[in-house]
């Protein structure tokens, strides 16, 4: 049998600033850097686990023009990972980390 293929998954420096953010405000709104530590370790998990064996299960987000670029939606908990792969390189490059309800086109747009 065949082994699967394994994608190493890579942060863009604006999804590492995401990603920052969102745990500084976590630890600053609940006063807890426990909590903020807990929901990056969970996030980098979940990401590992269900983007480094077939990564074009997740849609296509669903905006134009990002969607003719290949960038995909994956939703965990309460946050939006969109991120884009690169099958030649095995690579998943995620590219955003938003909290659910935030504008992600207009996010997308900032980083570009």
């Amino acid at each position: 049998m065949d082994q699967i293929q394994r994608y190493k998954i890579l942060y863009t420096e604006a999804a590492a600033q995401d990603i920052e953010e969102k745990a500084d405000y976590i630890a600053a709104q609940f006063c807890d850097s426990g909590l903020a530590e807990t929901w990056y370790l969970r996030l980098k998990a979940d990401l590992k686990e269900h983007l480094t064996t077939f990564p074009l299960k997740f849609p296509l987000y669903d905006v134009a023009p990002w969607n003719e670029k290949g960038i995909r939606e994956y939703v965990v908990r309460n946050d939006v990972v969109l991120y884009s792969v690169d099958e030649e390189s095995q690579c998943v490059y995620i590219r955003a980390v938003c909290t659910k309800g935030k504008d992600l086109a207009a996010h997308l747009k900032e980083q570009s």
